[in-house]
């Protein structure tokens, strides 16, 4: 390579760093005027909605309570339901007493423990998690002895037939045991179609 183009290429950078000097300065000018505005809007906002936070707050959970009451649930304690997949294939029987939760599995899925996702899902991410937090509960005295969530899994062979779950204590957890449950035996009886 010769001088002149050696020149040439300094010079084209120092043309490029001027222009990016240029760029920063008139963008830094416009995220300066957008701050502006945004603090105008801010202002109108909070003039015309006087709602504090611990009211949307409450709102919020007014909502979520409501959303989970329509959630399907068990209509009457130790009834027996059928427990049925999105396409309305029966994955189980149901029962629900005020301490346990029983889950009799459908005979026809060929469910083993090993299948994804009831030993990574189920069993690993919502039924031992239960019980490890439960388990601290006590520990940290918050919780009594012997109040705390168990379950037992029955097999034939090797195929699940039962979950039973003992003191899941409250509707929020009876709705998300039920929900894994069913989330799990309907994803595992898809995979088998």
């Amino acid at each position: 390579m010769s001088e002149d183009s050696g020149e040439e290429r300094l010079k084209k950078l120092a043309m490029v760093k001027s222009y990016l000097e240029r760029r920063i300065e008139e963008l830094s000018s416009e995220v300066e005027a957008i701050r502006f505005l945004v603090s105008i809007v801010d202002e109108q906002l909070a003039a015309r909605s006087f709602r504090t936070a611990e009211t949307i707050r409450r709102e919020e959970a007014q909502k979520a309570v409501e959303a989970a009451k329509k959630e399907e649930r068990p209509r009457e304690l130790g009834a027996v339901r059928n427990l049925r997949g999105k396409s309305g294939n029966l994955l189980g029987m149901l029962t629900v007493t005020p301490d346990e939760i029983r889950v009799t599995i459908n005979p026809e899925l060929h469910i083993t423990s090993d299948m994804r996702p009831f030993s990574s899902f189920l069993i690993k991410k919502v039924l031992d998690a239960m019980v490890k937090v439960d388990k601290e509960s006590v520990e940290a005295g918050r919780l009594e002895p012997g109040k705390e969530l168990s379950y037992d899994i029955t097999y034939e062979g090797e195929e699940v037939r039962e979950i039973i779950v003992r003191n899941y204590r409250d509707d929020v957890r009876l709705r998300e045991v039920v929900n894994s449950i069913r989330w799990a035996l309907d994803t595992i009886s898809s995979s088998q179609r």
